[in-house]
Order: C-alpha cells, then sequence, then structure tokens
C-alpha cells in the first residue's frame, strides 16, 4: 500500500522546505547543506514527476501541487509525533507560549496544580510580547492570546473574559483623602485596538474629573503596572483576570469597583492536529477550570466591597 511513497527524509526537507519558505532555512533546521535540501527536493519532484516549488533568488514559493502536498505531509508529521508523545513513556513536555504579563500573574501562581494533576507533564514556558507561529515556528504546543481574533487555521478554545477597574493597596485607598490626590498609572499598549482600555475610559465611565497630575504613568508591560500598584505607587489600571489572585490575598483591592470598562478575552490556541492529543486536552481542561474558580471568585470580591 505504502511502496510507492517517498523516503521519509525526502518528505521531512520538504515538509520544512515548504514551511520556512526556504532551502536555507530548511538545511539550518534539518542540520544539512543547501545543497543537500536542494538535491532532496529535486529528487521528490522528479520521482512525482511535478514541479512543487516555484525557484526564486532569495527565497521559494509552493506550486498548487506543493501546497497540496506540504498540507498533507505538515498534518501526518504531526500526527506522528503527537502519537510517539502519548505512548512515550517518559516524561513529556507540554510548551505554552503566552504573554509576560499572562505567564508571571495568572499561569506561574497556578502551575502547581495543573502538575499536581498530571507529574508526567512538565510545563515549559515561552513568553513574549511578540505572538508565536503556531505553523512555522513548531516551539509550542498551545499559544495562550489576548484579544479578539479571529484566529485562521487554529484551533481557538476561549477560557476567560476581563474586565478593567481601578486597584491599588488597602493602605493605599485608605490614604486617598481626595481623588485629586491619585497618582495614576496604566499599560502604554503595544498592540492596536486597545486605545478604549485607558484611564480617559475609566473615568468617563466613572463620571469622575481627571485628578490634578496631567498625565498618567505608563509602563510597557501590564505586570509592571501591577508591580507599581503592589509598591503603593498609585492607582493601577488592571485587568480583573490577572489581579484576581492579589485581590483574594489581601494586597490589592478594588477602588470603586463598580465601575469597569470592557476588556478582552483569553483563547488557547493549538493546530488542529495538536488539539486532541492528550497534554494539550488536559491543559484546555484545567484552564477552564481554574478560570471559573477565578471568575466565581471574583464575584464574591466585589459583592463583599460593594
Amino acid at each position: 500500500m505504502f511502496a510507492h511513497i517517498p523516503s521519509p527524509s525526502a518528505l521531512r526537507t520538504f515538509e520544512a522546505a515548504a514551511r520556512l519558505g526556504s532551502f536555507k532555512a530548511a538545511a539550518r533546521e534539518l542540520s544539512v547543506t543547501p545543497t543537500a535540501v536542494s538535491h532532496q527536493i529535486r529528487n521528490l519532484e522528479e520521482h512525482l514527476e511535478v514541479p512543487l516549488f516555484i525557484r526564486r533568488t532569495r527565497a521559494v514559493a509552493l506550486t498548487e501541487s506543493g501546497q497540496r502536498l506540504s498540507e498533507a505531509v505538515h498534518q501526518a508529521f504531526q500526527q506522528i509525533a503527537m502519537a510517539l508523545e502519548d505512548v512515550a513513556a517518559t516524561e513529556t513536555v507540554l510548551t505554552v507560549s503566552t504573554t509576560p504579563a499572562f505567564a508571571a500573574l495568572w499561569l506561574v501562581p497556578r502551575l502547581g496544580r495543573f502538575e499536581e494533576r498530571h507529574p508526567r507533564l512538565r510545563v515549559q514556558l515561552v513568553s513574549s510580547t511578540t505572538p508565536t507561529d503556531l505553523e512555522r515556528d513548531r516551539v509550542a504546543d498551545v499559544a495562550v492570546r489576548y484579544g479578539t481574533g479571529p484566529y485562521p487555521r487554529l484551533r481557538a478554545h476561549t477560557f476567560a473574559d476581563e474586565a478593567f477597574g481601578a486597584y491599588a493597596t488597602p493602605d493605599y485607598i485608605e490614604r486617598l483623602e481626595r481623588w485629586d490626590d491619585a497618582e495614576l498609572i496604566e499599560t502604554a499598549w503595544q498592540m492596536p485596538g486597545f486605545e478604549d482600555v485607558s484611564w480617559d475610559a475609566w473615568l468617563a465611565a466613572a463620571g469622575l474629573p481627571r485628578p490634578a497630575k496631567p498625565r498618567a504613568r505608563r509602563f510597557d508591560q501590564e505586570h509592571h503596572v501591577v508591580q507599581a500598584g503592589l509598591a503603593s505607587q498609585g492607582l493601577v489600571l488592571a485587568s480583573s483576570l490577572l489581579v484576581g489572585d492579589l485581590v483574594g490575598r489581601g494586597w490589592l483591592a478594588p477602588y470603586r469597583p463598580e465601575t469597569r470598562i470592557a476588556g478582552r478575552r483569553y483563547s488557547a490556541l493549538s493546530l488542529p492536529s495538536r488539539a486532541s492529543s492528550r497534554k494539550v486536552s488536559s491543559f484546555l481542561e484545567w484552564l477552564e477550570e481554574e478560570a471559573t474558580r477565578d471568575a466565581s471568585a471574583g464575584r464574591r470580591t466585589i459583592s463583599d466591597d460593594s
């Protein structure tokens, strides 16, 4: 049945070249020379009697036949890798890509519960403000993204919503005699479409004038904003999801909790071929449980502070 299939080595070389769009990049990934990659591709094209690539000066592009073969081969290798992981008796690594803020403030403090439930799974975090390309880079099993999508060619599992509110240490709130004295701290968003997540929007929702200080202090990273709040440096505009644990511990408290502005959604993304793997499905199920627990605790906190 499989006698006519080309060698796995040729197919692996083709998959890398198609995914990376470059024979040189494929050679680096496979630890061979670009000439070896070109030779493997040429032999594969001769075997199939059809061109797979359009050769250009600095890159290559797939032909229509090449695109069809690329999708099938890529999915096949993913399924093989997933099956090998599922049957392996040794420790399995689950690689999760996310933002530094979500990793530091939400994921890391809760990972112990996941690892207790799945002792054979070791979670490896890759945190960056630049989104990981799951198809091209293949460095992560799951990418936790913040926004509204869409996420073409990926399986998206939305597990949490959020709202933005004002937070500070209980001591800072107690000392704040007049709203006009407040020091406002917010995130300088690097992503487009977040202009409405600002102190200006919160003040409009609260019906309050701006404090005497002309501008809010700004940090590039959300977790730096939260750290400033923990240091009693002012009122921070922060995600209800990311500060939920800190509020539960009494380290931060909501200021005017009835005033909130809409945030975005958190989604866990995976390649369709990996979404049903045991380690990915276990992680997605756990994310859902933790977010549900947070939502229940958040409702209780708001009720207590109102």
